[in-house]
């Protein structure tokens, strides 16, 4: 965690909008966001994320890589893997899984420079559940959230936490080792052999899981033989379980 520089809230709407307005202002790479609830969390295709205060850990980071767009996948893959630590599988592209449920959201969102082709900046928003709230989750995900924790532990650990996630993905971005980024990733491949629905609008397509390619994108097979490397996307194991 050398050479970040961290804001810390007790509330704030979203962590990756104020990391945003950060970035518009010239905030240098490292730039990290923490709040102890957020009051529009929001998760990938602006589907909202449950963030409630005291039993969840919410932060975003500011990066400014030398990347391309096409490129800009590793930062969510790495992400992934930096919150994997724990016996927990990776749900392409975005999810972190332990025990079959979902315990850690990633949405990575950038700003594009249009002459260049490249990334002005990127944010990177990571939330995990430490321990369910005392309330339970909401009926819309009750069935598939989870949480790192089954009760809350004795001492407050999610700076210990936050401190972790942020070592481990910050020595896989700066490495840029896609070799061993892939191995890794593709070890805690949740959807690998899975029979899985792609969801496309109100379509929900079946196919299987084949596994993750060179480029981090999932390769399926549809029921009719065609095959496809989906690089973005949603998909479930069960139709209409995404969260």
């Amino acid at each position: 965690t050398k050479n970040l520089s961290f804001i810390l809230y007790k509330s704030t709407e979203s962590t990756n909008v104020c990391v945003k307005e950060l970035a518009a202002s010239g905030a240098p790479e490292g730039t990290v966001v923490l709040s102890e609830m957020q009051t529009a969390g929001r998760g990938r295709s602006e589907k909202s994320f449950f963030s409630p205060a005291g039993t969840g850990l919410y932060m975003s980071i500011l990066l400014r890589p030398k990347m391309s767009a096409a490129d800009a996948l590793q930062i969510t893959t790495c992400a992934a893997e930096a919150a994997a630590n724990r016996p927990a599988k990776i749900k392409w592209v975005n999810d972190v899984y332990m025990d079959n449920k979902k315990i850690c959201g990633i949405l990575t969102e950038g700003s594009f420079n249009l002459e260049s082709g490249g990334l002005e900046y990127a944010v990177l928003g990571i939330g995990v559940n430490m321990t369910p709230p005392p309330n339970g989750f909401p009926p819309s995900i009750q069935q598939i959230a989870g949480a790192l924790f089954d009760t809350k532990p004795t001492h407050d650990i999610r700076c210990k936490i936050a401190s972790d996630i942020l070592d481990r993905f910050f020595t896989l971005y700066r490495a840029n080792e896609k070799g061993a980024q892939l191995a890794e990733y593709r070890r805690r491949s949740l959807l690998t052999g899975q029979e899985i629905f792609v969801l496309r609008g109100s379509e929900c397509l079946a196919a299987t899981a084949l596994g993750i390619d060179d480029d981090f994108c999932l390769h399926v097979r549809y029921t009719d033989g065609n095959e496809a490397h989906l690089s973005s996307g949603e998909v479930s194991i069960k139709p209409m379980l995404t969260v």
